[in-house]
């Protein structure tokens, strides 16, 4: 598979992504009714990952090639979980940023979100809402990319689809974000289960914080409204950067020492020398996939600032 397919099948899971969103709102209109949370997120993680998989037998390329499964040392799986926990204060600190322009995705949803079972929120966003996305970008994509010997290139576009895919802008900045140190996780190491593992334990532990903390998020968000919440977040994003230097370096730090212990140093210390030129992995396919996209976030909250 080349990186020319795997941006037509970017194309396809923004096109489907676009055609449930429009099928829902016309099903919630004639019904009245709205889908479960947890029945919108497998549907909307199984629009990601078909077309990945289609693209993958209709190239003939092995599935485990695409998606290195590499095991990994105990050692390393602990310190990927240390890694993850470290990285919470800069996804913090973008999220925050990314509030003075845009709403909080996840605090528009806290009430569907305290309706569901523990289990359900686990399974669905815990568990294989990052199983699917680690296959799809960090596995089917990356590693397309990478294919081009054009890794910084690879992580940088990598990520930024994986932001784009969530359709908001607020999840698609931290998104981004998240995306390139998974995706310098996956390098460190030459396999898709620590991303898997890492995201699955970032998640988990939102889903944790939000589940059992969730009556006093919703509080804090009917109290905190406008002027004031912009200005309680402007407090905030000075504490949020300096832990989020601080936090992110000894995450570096780590990511250096896992990638030594499963064997990847040298060839993580060589990824500054790989071939540049990433912009040459854009082509037109991804260029529309990205304006409809785009357009489609720009839409949404334009509509939702109206109706706030």
């Amino acid at each position: 598979m080349d990186y020319k397919r795997a941006n037509r099948t970017f194309l396809y899971m923004i096109l489907g992504t676009l055609a449930f969103a429009i099928l829902y709102a016309v099903y919630v209109l004639n019904t009245g009714r709205q889908m479960s949370l947890f029945a919108n997120n497998l549907l909307s993680e199984a629009v990601i990952i078909l077309p990945a998989i289609a693209a993958v037998m209709y190239s003939g390329d092995r599935l485990r090639v695409l998606v290195p499964l590499k095991p990994i040392r105990i050692p390393s799986a602990l310190l990927t979980a240390l890694y993850v926990f470290l990285l919470f204060p800069l996804v913090a600190f973008v999220n925050s940023l990314s509030m003075l322009f845009v709403d909080n995705t996840v605090m528009e949803i806290t009430d569907q979100i305290l309706d569901l079972p523990f289990w359900q929120l686990l399974i669905s966003i815990g568990l294989f809402g990052p199983f699917v996305e680690e296959f799809v970008f960090r596995g089917v994509i990356l590693q397309t990319y990478q294919r081009t010997g054009r890794i910084i290139g690879s992580v940088i576009l990598s990520s930024v689809l994986f932001g784009m895919m969530h359709m908001n802008f607020n999840q698609f900045a931290y998104g981004a974000v998240m995306g390139i140190m998974l995706a310098l996780l996956v390098e460190a190491t030459g396999s898709v289960l620590t991303s898997f593992l890492a995201h699955a334990v970032f998640n988990s532990t939102e889903v944790c914080m939000v589940y059992f903390s969730g009556e006093i998020i919703k509080n804090v968000g009917d109290q905190v409204q406008g002027q004031n919440l912009q200005n309680e977040i402007i407090m905030s994003l000075g504490i949020y950067f300096i832990a989020a230097i601080v936090a992110t370096s000894l995450a570096v730090c780590v990511l250096v020492k896992i990638s030594d212990m499963e064997g990847r140093l040298e060839f993580l210390r060589s990824i500054p020398s790989c071939r540049k030129q990433g912009y040459k992995l854009v082509t037109i396919p991804l260029i529309i996939a990205s304006v409809i996209a785009l357009g489609y976030m720009t839409i949404t909250e334009f509509m939702m600032s109206i109706l706030a």
